[in-house]
């Protein structure tokens, strides 16, 4: 893993279960092992903690930032998952979804699992790839404690699956057949407050910019078995400079839809 930024696993808690967790993880991503009194206070951390596996990054204070963390319980997905269950809402139409429809979806750029989790939470059946080594970490992770929840758990047992795949090798070897392939690329980097901000740096200095996301929407097209769908940036222009089908907007965002002619 090429990091601008020093990283290393570790934990937070003091348990043999979960110390040995931490180095089977870092021998899995191929990343240094730190018992975390031993870490530098400097750099980004992927440690188990009492809330699950988080990427932290390290202060000189002490005082460790919270960069990423998969919670399909508590928080914004938490109250996905309770409260905005409509079918009208923008990324279900995008989707697909409508009264008595609920199309299988492949999720080709997982990142953290948020709008899977609501297509699965509204009745899809989700498959979700990450090439990202350290994404699909915190969301396999995330994913586990779900799957022990009371209220999460026939959702993501039954509706959700996580690979570790690059999308583009995927579809190309890809024998199954989605009606949907949903595609949410890492938007290009441009000057502004907001991305020149340590922690949006990190990230992106931890999972790239997409840089092949024109091609993986020209495979996409090729694969999908009713449509793909794109979420842009508000005002960004489309992915491959490819007019879609149509468009569904939300406040900060759109929908780039892409129908299969049958």
């Amino acid at each position: 893993m090429n990091s601008f930024f020093p990283i290393y696993v570790s934990s937070t808690i003091n348990s043999p279960t979960i110390l040995q967790k931490a180095k089977d993880l870092s021998l899995n991503l191929g990343i240094p092992y730190l018992p975390f009194a031993d870490l530098p206070r400097q750099g980004v951390i992927l440690a188990y903690t009492e809330i699950g596996l988080q990427l932290l990054s390290c202060k000189k204070s002490g005082k460790d930032q919270t960069l990423l963390h998969v919670d399909f319980i508590r928080g914004k997905n938490g109250y996905r998952h309770t409260r905005n269950l409509t079918t009208k809402q923008s990324l279900a139409r995008a989707a697909g979804i409508r009264p008595g429809v609920r199309p299988s979806v492949l999720d080709a750029t997982a990142g953290l699992g948020s709008d899977s989790f609501v297509l699965a939470c509204l009745g899809c059946t989700v498959h979700m790839l990450e090439r990202s080594l350290v994404l699909h970490a915190l969301l396999e992770d995330g994913l586990k404690r779900a799957a022990q929840h009371p209220k999460t758990k026939t959702i993501v047992e039954k509706k959700m699956r996580i690979f570790h795949k690059n999308a583009i090798s995927y579809l190309q070897k890809m024998t199954a057949v989605y009606d949907t392939i949903y595609l949410d690329p890492m938007y290009p980097h441009r000057s502004g407050k907001a991305l020149n901000r340590q922690t949006m740096r990190i990230i992106r200095d931890l999972v790239g910019n997409d840089e092949d996301s024109s091609f993986l929407l020209e495979i996409a097209c090729t694969k999908a078995k009713k449509r793909v769908a794109v979420k842009r940036p508000k005002g960004a222009e489309y992915l491959a400079q490819s007019p879609p089908s149509f468009m569904i907007k939300s406040k900060n965002s759109r929908y780039d839809i892409y129908l299969m002619s049958t």
